[in-house]
């Protein structure tokens, strides 16, 4: 066979020596036994191929043929060759009579060549005998398919493929549908065994069958065309390392095969979906090879002027797996600065950096960025194995492990990994300054600057390479500067959006930018491409390249699409991260809805819609309006969400390629397949193989679409927890569970949020705080946990989830109080320390549990103690923190004051602020005992102190004497309270601190003149002052006098400054800001303004002026039977019988219902509510006039009487002494409410 078809015919050459040679016949018989070999072998040949007419009969009946064209097909039919071989066997029997003469004969036979060239006449005869007859070009092209056939016809193989694009384009397409089938399917079982020889002819030959198909718009046509294109297979890239001629070895039909379905697919998208299917499942199993000179953009902006707005998600499925999406053709600029110096770092001796920057400026392509991953990691390892592949051999060889130009290198690389970053994709995550400072901390003797110097050059043309070929680069503000942003949207609103703070709005604007960007991408206009494309040929390696740029709007406003929606995904990443799903309300799916709403937007910028999720938006939208919405319906949105995505995926991803992806490995082989598809170990069953590479497929399809992941990420989240909820849950806390809000669950004091303004949310003590703090008054930092969590607390302390984002809330305040006070809640060095108040909007006065001093312990104190120098203040604070401790779970107020009193009488002292600090500390140990000793558990942990203080201000709203507060005075039962938490400002510091109440106006004197009114009291907090448990004095000295006080103290005299800071708030807040009459308490720590603090302020209770009455006795009567003097809180004058109990109160009133009773304490507490609500009048030893007790009685309209020193009250023994006078239960008694006597 290869004698016979030698490019040297025998036949031709005799014939040459027939027209040299006249005579000399010895030369001819040696000839003619050559000649007879070469028939012999040529005729057997031919007669071994399979005959035309045969073969053609397989595709129609000859027979009915014109006998021109049958005639035509028998000179080349086997029938023909063996009449030549009859003739050819005559002239043998002859070969010895007259050798030249038989020669001459031989030569005048068809050889091989001359049968090649009478088969390739046939195509054209047909065409001329049959002209343009649909029936011979028919004939024509199914001989040349059968030329296709034959494999001895090589030589005119590509001619014959020519002529069959030529003849298909003129057949195809006729009204016979099944020709037209038919003739695909001989095309395309011819083509594929021609494609491993000429893979570039035969794409040029399904390129004009797919051509001539697409013309005829027959759906049915174009879809059997694409069956077969895809079952035809696809030209891979197929890299085989690089040569010595430093070009990369790869199939060169890779990138026109890629054309070629562009092209085709741009014919008409809509209907090619299964071929771009079959692309982008190719280029992303198999790989992409494009490089810069392939010049491949042009065929970008080409394909994107075809009409692809219903296939739009394919296309920018397919458009992210192509590397092309840069305008700068070769090295250029900073690429071009970057690499030459590194090189010439080193004076080019470094051969593995020269050929990396060679490649970069000759042969460079996406692949370079790998190839620069791999020398970054050989500088770490000095292991070259990895570098293989993208070096030549000689090149590879010549590179040392190590050396000067790596052993610097290495040392800085391992000190950086010993921070934590050790790959190369973990230093794009830094910007190159941030990179540069790592590199220069590194200190080494083995470490030179030009070491430095290289790792930051290599580092910043790793970056500058990467956001050149890659889309997921982050640097989109760096890459921005460079950009030619011609005819596409203003990029300063891309900056904007980049530099927007709040998550969300970034979204939306980086969402508004590509919405933008994606109507220059479908518009019907064709934008005037912008190239300066310029061809050079680099001496030292022979090696012809180009350099320049190519800007066109669609293709460049895709490409920045693709790299916004990296960064769009990540940030979609962090906003659902950022919202806490633990616990979902109504409240959460606000801003839900909002989040969807994003996604929505973003699924359609990504050519993705579904009717099913716009449905389940809408049943959302009016769902939040609606109070009667269950939990169960939401559940039912949240399912039809769920069911939408799916729906989604199964539309824009399974139902697409699926069929594409089936039996991959037998259609293109395990070799084509990249690494990353491929089992670590051995799959012996093909099937695996085939699911694994779907797989994987698959998910990157949907990880790589722009927000479509990270939202069903987000809904199944939602959908979790909802079923958590359900399953553990009521349907009544449910119910509650969905009107709880947990964002209005806390609020900073002085916070711009809406909820500030809501005095049902904050309480009347939280709201006043606020519009106090805003007027810039010094309220001690702190938040208001709102009348929400009072309302759900049984859900939040049953239900963990709803547990933790509770506690989540508060912790997130309190870091947020510890940043304001530079202080931090539990640290003995530096404690912070807080008050936990209640406030409900209707003023309860003392009725629910406070806490002072929470987050001590015995630590902590003794670390204030040492620390302030001054041990009393902080043991002190301690006693008073246990205290208040022990009487909310139910300890007596008169245990501890016993406990005092022994410690006072065993140490002779008067008064506790005579205690020294030990002695101090004494006292708060022995209250610490008396808990223990009672059974209650004292929390040292600061932050379950903390959470328990929270919740038994929550619980004291049902106490038994908050409940009878509330029945009493008609307040019901439902408003709940908040919980006021501020850092703790201390009135017992010293004796130049203190705590008190003031009121704006005086409730003895008429007018409405601002006269400051009140109580005070020196070195302690102020729950004394409230409580009632300690002498107080006046704030003014109009009050001192009036009120005919012993004391020659008051405000306005000993602590003038803050006297007068309290004038100033007061008269801005009536004066200026229209507030009525208030009553504040405060506390100050020094003597000067800057000292003071408000901790409360609320209108003034004791304004009503009515008529009092008066004893009508003679003043001598009065002076006589006078006993003591103390503060006139109200009512006029009484006389009644001494009652100490209830029960005493209860039956007097039966026994003698017409004398009025009157409640003798030393102090009040709030418990006592249903005695002083009973009695008609009121006398307290201790308290001044804003104590609890004087605030209750003036609101249940009692006459009241406080702070009267002279009385001691024995409540166990139903006694007291007055001025030295014994008194017993029933025994009577004049009080004047009015004078205080």
């Amino acid at each position: 066979y290869f004698f016979v078809r030698s490019y040297y015919q025998p036949d031709k050459i005799a014939k040459s020596l027939l027209s040299c040679i006249k005579g000399d016949e010895k030369i001819f018989k040696p000839l003619n036994l050559f000649l007879v070999k070469f028939y012999e072998c040529s005729f057997a040949y031919w007669l071994k191929q399979e005959d035309p007419i045969s073969w053609i009969g397989l595709s129609m009946d000859v027979n009915e043929l014109d006998e021109k064209l049958q005639h035509i097909l028998r000179e080349v039919s086997h029938k023909k060759i063996l009449t030549w071989r009859k003739d050819f066997e005559s002239i043998i029997q002859t070969l010895d009579q007259k050798p030249r003469h038989a020669s001459q004969k031989l030569t005048n036979l068809v050889g091989y060549q001359d049968f090649v060239s009478r088969i390739w006449a046939v195509p054209k005869k047909i065409l001329l005998e049959s002209g343009d007859d649909l029936r011979g070009l028919h004939l024509k092209l199914t001989f040349l398919f059968y030329i296709i056939h034959i494999p001895g016809l090589y030589t005119i193989h590509v001619q014959a493929l020519r002529d069959i694009n030529t003849t298909l384009s003129l057949l195809i397409g006729d009204k016979d549908f099944k020709k037209d089938i038919n003739i695909i399917n001989q095309a395309f079982s011819l083509l594929k065994e021609h494609k491993g020889k000429y893979p570039e002819t035969v794409l040029d030959c399904v390129h004009k069958i797919g051509e001539a198909v697409y013309k005829t718009s027959k759906i049915e046509l174009i879809n059997h065309f694409i069956d077969r294109t895809v079952d035809h297979g696809f030209q891979f890239p197929m890299i085989a390392g690089t040569g010595e001629d430093w070009q990369i070895k790869s199939n060169s039909a890779h990138v026109k095969n890629i054309r070629v379905f562009l092209d085709l697919i741009g014919q008409h998208p809509k209907k090619s979906r299964r071929l771009l299917s079959a692309l982008i499942i190719s280029l992303a199993i198999g790989g992409v090879f494009i490089k810069d000179t392939d010049l491949f953009p042009r065929d970008i902006t080409k394909f994107l002027n075809s009409d692809i707005a219903q296939v739009f998600n394919l296309v920018k499925q397919m458009s992210r797996l192509l590397p092309a999406f840069f305008n700068e053709i070769g090295a250029e600029g900073q690429l071009r600065d970057i690499s030459t110096q590194l090189d010439e770092s080193c004076q080019r001796k470094d051969v593995l950096i020269h050929f990396l920057r060679k490649q970069c400026h000759v042969e460079s392509s996406s692949r370079i960025v790998d190839f620069i991953k791999e020398v970054i990691l050989f500088w770490k390892s000095g292991n070259k194995k990895n570098l293989t592949p993208y070096l030549p051999p000689s090149i590879y060889s010549a590179i040392e492990s190590s050396g000067p130009f790596i052993d610097g290198p290495k040392i800085i690389f391992n000190s950086i990994v010993s921070k934590g970053i050790s790959l190369p994709k973990d230093y794009l995550i830094y910007t190159q300054d941030a990179v540069n400072n790592l590199i220069d901390g590194v200190s080494h003797k083995g470490v030179a600057d030009l070491d430095r110097s290289r790792m930051k050059m290599i580092f910043e043309f790793y970056r500058l390479l990467n956001q050149k070929y890659r889309i997921d680069n982050l640097e989109l503000k760096k890459y921005l500067s460079t950009f030619n942003c011609e005819n596409l949207p203003d990029t300063k609103k891309l900056l904007s959006a980049l530099e927007e703070k709040k998550l969300e709005n970034k979204i939306f604007s980086l969402l508004t930018y590509m919405k933008e960007l994606k109507n220059i991408i479908l518009s019907d206009k064709i934008y005037e491409a912008n190239e300066a494309i310029y061809h050079k040929r680099h001496f030292a390696v022979d090696i012809p390249s180009m350099y320049g740029s190519y800007n066109e709007a669609k293709f460049d406003a895709l490409g920045l699409t693709l790299r916004v929606e990296n960064i769009l995904n990540v940030e979609f990443e962090e906003l659902v991260n950022s919202i806490d799903l633990q616990v979902i309300t109504k409240a959460t799916f606000n801003r839900i809805y909002r989040i969807l709403d994003l996604f929505r937007m973003a699924l359609d910028l990504d050519g993705i819609s579904s009717n099913q999720l716009d449905l389940q938006m809408e049943f959302l939208k009016f769902s939040m309006d609606i109070r009667t919405c269950s939990f169960t319906q939401y559940l039912d949105i949240f399912k039809g969400f769920i069911s939408a995505v799916g729906d989604i995926i199964n539309d824009y991803f399974n139902n697409i390629h699926s069929s594409n992806l089936s039996q991959i490995e037998a259609r293109i082989g395990k070799k084509k397949i990249l690494k990353k598809y491929l089992p670590n170990g051995s799959l012996n069953q093909e099937s695996k193989l085939d699911k694994r590479v779907a797989e994987i497929f698959f998910m990157d399809r949907i990880a790589t679409s722009l927000g479509l992941q990270q939202m069903d990420v987000f809904l199944n989240r939602i959908l979790q927890t909802l079923f958590q909820q359900s399953e553990k849950l009521s349907q009544i806390h449910l119910s509650r569970l969905l009107n709880y809000d947990p964002k209005s669950a806390v609020i900073e004091i002085g916070s711009s949020d809406p909820i500030g303004n809501n005095i049902i949310f904050l309480g009347n003590k939280g709201l006043n705080l606020i519009k106090l703090k805003k007027l810039g008054a010094a309220v001690p930092e702190g938040f208001i946990i709102t009348t929400e969590v009072f309302k759900c607390r049984e859900i939040i302390n049953n239900y963990k989830p709803a547990n933790i984002n509770f506690k989540r809330y508060v912790a997130k305040m309190v870091a947020n109080l510890e940043k304001k006070t530079q202080k931090t809640f539990g640290d003995p060095k530096n404690p912070l320390l807080l008050s936990v108040r209640s406030g409900s909007s209707i003023s309860q006065p003392g009725m629910l549990d406070s806490f002072l001093n929470v987050g001590m312990n015995e630590k902590i104190a003794a670390s204030i103690a040492k620390k302030s120098k001054n041990p009393w203040f902080a043991w002190d604070s301690y006693r008073r923190f246990i205290q208040g401790y022990g009487m909310a779970f139910g300890i007596k107020r008169d245990e501890f004051d016993h406990i005092i009193y022994l410690k006072k009488k065993k140490n002779k002292l008067e008064f506790k602020r005579y205690f020294s600090g030990d002695q101090m500390k004494a006292v708060a140990l022995a209250y610490k005992q008396l808990l223990i000793d009672t059974g209650i558990e004292l929390m040292e942990s600061p932050v379950d102190q903390l959470f328990l203080a929270i919740d038994q201000v929550f619980s004291s709203w049902e106490s038994k004497r908050g409940r009878d507060y509330r029945r009493i005075m008609g307040i019901s039962d439902d408003w709940g309270t908040a919980v006021t938490i501020q850092s703790m400002v201390y009135g017992n510091l010293s004796r130049q601190s203190g705590s008190g109440v003031v009121f704006s106006h005086s409730p003895r004197l008429p007018g409405d003149t601002i006269q400051l009114w009140g109580d005070f009291t020196i070195g302690n907090q102020g729950e004394d002052v409230v409580s009632g448990l300690v002498k107080t004095l006046p704030i003014s000295i109009v009050q001192r006098e009036l009120e005919e006080r012993d004391s020659k103290i008051s405000l306005e005299e000993s602590f003038p400054d803050i006297y007068l800071q309290l004038i100033k708030i007061i008269h801005r807040l009536i004066y200026k800001e229209g507030w009525n009459p208030q009553e504040i308490e405060f506390t100050f720590e020094g003597e000067t303004k800057k000292d003071l603090f408000i901790l409360q302020a609320r209108e003034m209770s004791l304004r009503d002026r009515k008529k009092i009455e008066d004893f009508d006795v003679a003043p001598e009567i009065l002076d006589k039977a006078y006993l003591g003097q103390g503060i006139g809180v109200s009512g006029g004058a009484m006389s009644g019988r001494i009652v100490f109990t209830l029960e005493e109160i209860d039956a007097f009133r039966k026994s003698d219902p017409d004398s009025l009773l009157i409640l003798l304490r030393n102090d009040t507490v709030p418990d006592d509510i249903l005695e002083i609500d009973a009695a008609d009048g009121i006398l307290t030893a201790r308290g001044g006039l804003t104590s609890h007790a004087a605030v209750v009685a003036y609101n249940l309209d009692k006459t009241c009487l406080v702070g009267c020193e002279n009385l001691v009250c024995n409540e166990h023994k139903k006694e007291c002494m007055l001025n030295g006078v014994k008194m017993f239960t029933g025994d009577y008694i004049s009080i004047n409410g009015q004078k205080g006597s």
